[in-house]
């Protein structure tokens, strides 16, 4: 039999999703906390969601032959110690760009047209039509796309559907030819953050990204300006966003990269112009058949002989 740890919460369609694809010589064993990885050493495969694999954790890996990740970030896992292992890291690449694109949009209109708001006043018995003053439309608008990775592009592509100018920043530019395919102009961070009206991040979380949304960038940003973040909770400094928010100097903001403590500890306690959702982005019930059919068949690859290629493995400089 050939081990498959599952780590993380999997809820049964996630389970059912991924155990229908397996062959029958593979046994899975479900961990939901770091006190149970203790399972991951004799593993030979694991599926890793939401917890993380530190070098230590790595080291305890005897057998292991691949780790995948449910999602697309890695940054839950130390790469580096896993490429000394001759453990190759995989990513499901791809397969959340486009529920996590329509978050995004979702939040950019929920905060520019106050739905949540009208939502509560209504089911509060209010009849309020004041927020027509401050709704907006994103035609017309200059928006910023931070990270034109696969999901990046999409956001884009819907923001310039409805009418909108975008403008992006990537560590990596793109060709004049794609520019002009996607309609899409490369600007400087501290040149986007003062021209653009919505600004939505897709940036991974690293050294150089983490906490980019600050006082300093903040301070650049167009009063009434409106921020979505569906990438990760590092890229933003809370406690400066939430006096953005409170003083006025944005208009709103959209985040579904959120930690699970901002239940206890929450620094936008008392703001109506903020929306949230769960870190949810890419879990739409469509999609986890989609996420469960990639991660197997990466795992099967490896099972079989073969080898993962980029942009799949992520650490393959490391092997």
């Amino acid at each position: 039999m050939k081990k498959l740890v599952v780590t993380g919460p999997f809820n049964p369609a996630m389970r059912n999703a991924i155990e229908k694809r397996l062959p029958p010589e593979f046994q899975v064993t479900y961990i939901e906390s770091k006190a149970d990885y203790a399972a991951l050493e004799d593993a030979d495969y694991t599926i890793l969601r939401t917890l993380d694999y530190n070098a230590d954790d790595i080291a305890r890996m005897r057998s292991m032959r691949l780790i995948q990740r449910w999602g697309v970030g890695f940054d839950t896992v130390d790469i580096a110690a896993a490429g000394k292992r001759g453990i190759p890291v995989a990513i499901s690449y791809g397969i959340n760009s486009t529920p996590v694109a329509e978050m995004a949009l979702a939040l950019t209109l929920a905060c520019l047209r106050h739905v949540v708001n009208q939502t509560n006043n209504i089911m509060n018995g209010v009849w309020d039509r004041s927020c027509d003053k401050i709704s907006y439309t994103i035609s017309g608008k200059t928006c910023g796309v931070v990270g034109m990775g696969n999901i990046g592009r999409k956001v884009a592509a819907l923001y310039r559907a409805f009418g909108a100018k975008v403008l992006y920043y990537d560590v990596y530019r793109m060709s004049a030819e794609a520019e002009a395919s996607a309609d899409v102009t490369f600007c400087e961070l501290d040149a986007l953050w003062e021209q653009c009206d919505i600004i939505s991040l897709h940036a991974p979380s690293t050294d150089e990204t983490r906490e980019m949304i600050n006082a300093r960038s903040l301070a650049k940003m167009k009063t009434g300006a409106v921020l979505i973040n569906t990438a990760r909770a590092e890229l933003v400094d809370e406690a400066a966003l939430a006096e953005a928010l409170r003083s006025g100097k944005l208009l709103a903001a959209g985040l579904d990269a959120i930690n699970e403590d901002i239940v206890r500890s929450n620094p936008f306690s008392g703001l109506d112009n903020v929306v949230f959702t769960a870190h949810l982005g890419g879990n739409t019930a469509d999609n986890v058949d989609l996420t469960a059919e990639r991660a197997v068949s990466q795992i099967l690859t490896v099972d079989r002989g073969g080898k993962l290629s980029a942009p799949a493995c992520v650490n393959l400089q490391f092997l």
